[in-house]
Order: structure tokens, then sequence, then C-alpha cells
């Protein structure tokens, strides 16, 4: 009886103290959260989350929202505004991301640097690695690595796969077997 008294003291502490600092946020969707604030700075777990600033670990185990992370989004589909770090669920997207994205289908709308790592990569301008099935990029610079390779600027780098396409080469190989670079 005296440990789980303890231990019933011991958990509303944590609350007490995570619910002033932030350091920990429980979610169920949305707004049914405890503590309901905009800002977590440490761990967020939830079925469903969604936070306007992040810095530490968002665990959604179906949806994670962050207008701007600075961490891990964990979860099925991840989404954020402005990320910094590393995105690992079925589905990423971002606005802008600097970092790891990892999961099946990787978006970014905006300006991407670091890895994509997936079955379906696109960023509209990379500066990194794509890493899947079907890489595309309007501007990349660095490496695409996958069976289908498209880009509509290279402006340094090189696309290893079965078939790559550099659509602003139209004089010199702007489509090309196993290999193209553009620089």
């Amino acid at each position: 009886m005296k440990k789980v008294v303890l231990s019933l003291v011991a958990v509303f502490m944590l609350f007490a103290v995570s619910a002033q600092a932030q350091v920990f946020k429980l979610s169920l969707w949305d707004d049914i959260c405890v503590p309901n604030g905009s800002y977590t700075g440490g761990l967020e777990i939830g079925i469903g989350s969604q936070t306007e600033a992040v810095d530490g670990v968002q665990w959604g185990i179906i949806y994670s929202y962050a207008g701007k992370l600075q961490g891990v989004q964990l979860g099925l589909v991840n989404n954020t505004d402005n990320g910094l770090g590393v995105q690992w669920g079925l589905a990423n997207l971002a606005q802008v991301f600097k970092g790891i994205q990892w999961g099946f289908v990787n978006w970014t709308k905006g300006e991407f640097t670091g890895g994509q790592l997936g079955f379906v990569n696109y960023a509209n301008n990379m500066t990194g690695l794509q890493w899947g099935f079907v890489n595309y990029a309007d501007t990349a610079k660095g490496l695409q690595l996958g069976f289908v390779n498209w880009a509509n600027n290279m402006n340094g780098g090189v696309q290893i796969g079965l078939v790559n396409v550099i659509k602003n080469k139209p004089n010199f190989l702007p489509v090309f077997v196993f290999f193209n670079f553009g620089f």
C-alpha cells in the first residue's frame, strides 16, 4: 500500500511540475490535452497532437502537428510548418525542413536541407540526399538515389537510378539511364 501511495504522489508531482514548465504533455486529440498549452519543451504523447511549438519529442500515434519543431516527430502522419530535426512516420509533411525525413512518403513544399529516406520523396528546393523509389525535386543540389529520379533544375548534383531526368539540360542528356548529373 505504501508503494502505491508513493507512486501516486510521484505521478501527481510529475504532472504538477510539467504543467508549470510544460515539460510533459499528454494529448487525446488537438485541444483535449493536459496541460493545454501552445508550447511543449520536452515530451508530448498523444493519439492526435497539435501544438504551435515543440522543443523535444512529439509522439502522435495517428497524427502530430507542430507549427515550429526542434526535435523529433514520431507517428503515422507528421506535419510541421518549420522543422529542424527528425520526422519518422508513414507520411512526413513540412513547409520548410532541415534534418531527416524517414517514412513511406516525405513531402516538403518549400526548402529542404538534409536527407529524405522513403518510397516517395518530394521537395521543392532540395539540398542534400533523396533516397527512395521515386525522388522529385524542382530544384536539387546533392544526390538523388532511386529507381526514378526527377529534377527540373539540378544545380550541383548527381542522380543514380534506372531513370534519371534533369529538365534544365535540353541539349545534353536530359534523360539518362543509370546516372545523370548537373553542375
